[in-house]
């Protein structure tokens, strides 16, 4: 497969209203001499709050932001390729003053999570003696993101999450001007929560020293405390917890759609240059479990998967199906856009409802298909996954020229249809995923017969090449398994890809 690649500024240059920053070294003497940018401050939603306790856990949230103001917080997170390490660039925009780009240490990034070692909490009881203390990265994106104050800018631009997918190439973390994010909510806090007996306590959270050097945030400004009172719960079951970040998001309100032109030109022979790029990721979240008999079907072992399909190119991926003389299905057109608007379409496959338990929505019947190949590439198994309701998921390669940082909305919150529509609009944006998870027998790979031995999932775009893309050349990925154990009790190992999504 070819990805894009995004190439870093490595040398100091001055290009009209822009400054690249020199890099800093692992001391922090150099710190000061950056360029300041936003102010950073932790500010409490209240001071005092109560919190149940289940059993003699206590998952706490204390309403502690991270704010920016005077201007926004950004990082620019990419790989120039998968066997390439992270490299994260802080991007300063001060009001009045030339942007700063400026490249930080490898160390300041965990991973996807966040910036690393960004917040010490700490919890002292009522006597002030210290009863749990932990440190906790921080994720700059937010599902939530708050208005700090009346004069915070009107939106945020920044992501809803540091990360989507373990093999995503690029992100935008940030806070907007004004705006802030909940310190904990950002990571989940201390997995598991914290083991606290009834009481009151002080919850006291502290952006650490290397991070209050790096961003010149006064000693006032990186601390804020809020008092807890441990209750039993009332009126609530366990769990009353947040859910974590890896699970797809609850749909969104549906938002407006643009108007279409009344008339659009039909382009058969689009140019590539406005044109998207499907390209399907290495398949991850691999398990193999044994589903028992049920009514519909005897028991088997199954390997179930979950598979990704993004948008790269130069356009977002818009497809539309019309109902036509009360038939079953949907005609479906590719739509083709170029500088926010539509300049033209084609034909490009069916649309079918899909009346099942969890959908009952349309589906666009061509998007992709699952096969398990055998050791010698070889068709071992179909997946009999067919047709998606294509929806954003998750971002991708998000510093892509172009590309959306914000969709108006995730998941199924779009525009998959109800039974009775005439039209349906299946959108993916620049730079964005749709990922799906084969959980389902028919749909996961059915392997009761399979000897043990070295398998591939493989992962096809745009099987039947329906759909216009740029590039053609990058639609299949491949994924290695290795199936072991017995009839019952199968096994899978899946080898790192490129040393990264290493699931065992």
């Amino acid at each position: 497969m070819s990805y894009p690649r995004l190439m870093l500024r490595s040398t100091a240059a001055a290009v009209a209203g822009l400054t690249i920053a020199a890099a800093l070294p692992t001391g922090l003497a150099s710190a000061r001499s950056v360029a300041a940018g936003p102010t950073i401050k932790l500010v409490t939603a209240q001071k005092n709050i109560t919190v149940d306790r289940y059993g003699k856990r206590v998952f706490l949230d204390p309403g502690i932001y991270v704010t920016a103001l005077g201007a926004p917080l950004q990082f620019d997170v990419q790989r120039a390729g998968y066997g390439r390490p992270l490299t994260i660039t802080e991007i300063i925009r001060v009001p009045g003053r030339p942007t700063v780009v400026r490249p930080l240490p490898a160390w300041t990034l965990q991973g996807w999570t966040g910036l690393h070692r960004f917040l010490r909490m700490t919890v002292k009881n009522s006597a002030g003696k210290t009863v749990a203390e932990h440190i906790l990265p921080f994720c700059p994106d937010s599902w939530d993101p708050q208005r700090a104050n009346p004069n915070s800018a009107a939106s945020s631009r920044f992501p809803a999450s540091c990360e989507f997918s373990p093999f995503q190439l690029s992100n935008a973390w940030g806070i907007q001007r004004g705006w802030g994010v909940d310190a904990v909510t950002s990571n989940f806090g201390p997995g598991g929560g914290l083991n606290l007996a009834l009481g009151k306590y002080t919850v006291t959270m502290h952006i650490t020293w290397m991070w209050r050097r790096f961003l010149h945030i006064s000693s006032a400004d990186a601390a804020a405390s809020v008092n807890v009172k441990v209750v039993k719960p009332v009126n609530c079951n366990f769990p009353c917890v947040r859910h974590p970040a890896s699970v797809r998001p609850p749909a969104a309100t549906r938002q407006p759609l643009p108007a279409l032109p009344a008339s659009v030109p039909t382009m058969n022979h689009p140019p590539a240059s406005i044109l998207p790029d499907l390209v399907p990721l290495p398949s991850s979240n691999i398990v193999a479990l044994h589903v028992r008999n049920t009514p519909t079907s005897p028991s088997s072992d199954q390997l179930m998967f979950g598979a990704t399909v993004w948008i790269g190119g130069h356009s977002r991926l818009d497809v539309e199906g019309f109902r036509s003389h009360g038939s079953p299905t949907m005609l479906a057109y590719q739509y083709f856009w170029k500088n926010g608007r539509v300049i033209g379409r084609t034909r490009a496959g069916t649309m079918g409802f899909d009346s099942l338990l969890g959908h009952v929505h349309w589906h666009f019947q061509q998007f992709a298909e699952y096969r398990l190949l055998n050791s010698a590439r070889t068709v071992a198994v179909r997946s009999q996954k067919v047709g998606f309701c294509i929806a954003p998921t998750g971002g991708i390669d998000l510093l892509l020229p172009h590309a959306l940082w914000q969709p108006k909305f995730y998941g199924f919150g779009g525009a998959c249809g109800s039974p009775t529509a005439l039209w349906v609009r299946e959108m993916l944006p620049l730079g964005w995923g749709d990922t799906y998870f084969q959980w389902v027998a028919g749909q996961a790979f059915n392997i009761s017969h399979l000897p043990n031995g070295t398998y591939y999932i493989e992962v096809i775009a745009n099987p039947e090449k329906v759909l216009h893309e740029s590039n053609y050349a990058n639609d299949i990925s491949l994924r290695k398994v290795i199936l072991g154990g017995t009839p019952g009790h199968r096994t899978v190992r899946v080898p790192a890809y490129h040393g990264i999504d290493t699931e065992g």
